[in-house]
């Protein structure tokens, strides 16, 4: 075989073999991606019934203060239970959007809600400074 297609030969196994890892290294990347996408979802699912257990307290909470209002106090007073559930309720919420944003490579702007970047400073959509 001449010298020339052997050095042509070559350079194609080369680059065949550049290419090749190149794309396993796109498709462990991908993998990666596709198993946060799912633990997002899963955390989304999660704090969807989260706020649905504080938005049932908060319910609860003012059925009792109205009631108190209207002199129709309880006998044993459910508001520091309430208040406790609450509270706790408030913080698995926390906890689980502080996963959700490390998941995503992300922080959420306290003033807006909005989605930003984990090393921004202040929010790109309303302009708050961000902890």
């Amino acid at each position: 075989m001449d010298d020339k297609v052997k050095e042509l030969m070559d350079r194609i196994r080369g680059t065949a073999s550049v290419a090749a890892d190149a794309c396993a290294d796109t498709a462990r990347v991908a993998g990666r991606k596709a198993g946060q996408m799912v633990d997002v979802a899963k955390l989304n699912v999660q704090l969807f019934d989260l706020n649905g257990e504080f938005n049932d307290i908060l319910r609860q909470l003012g059925q009792v203060m109205y009631r108190t209002h209207q002199g129709q106090a309880p006998e044993n007073d459910p508001l520091p239970e309430l208040l406790s559930q609450a509270d706790e309720t408030a913080g698995k919420i926390a906890d689980v959007k502080a996963r959700i944003a490390d998941l995503r490579q992300a922080q959420t702007c306290p003033g807006c809600g909005a989605p930003c970047g984990k090393d921004d400073l202040f929010c790109r959509r309303c302009g708050a400074k961000l902890s």
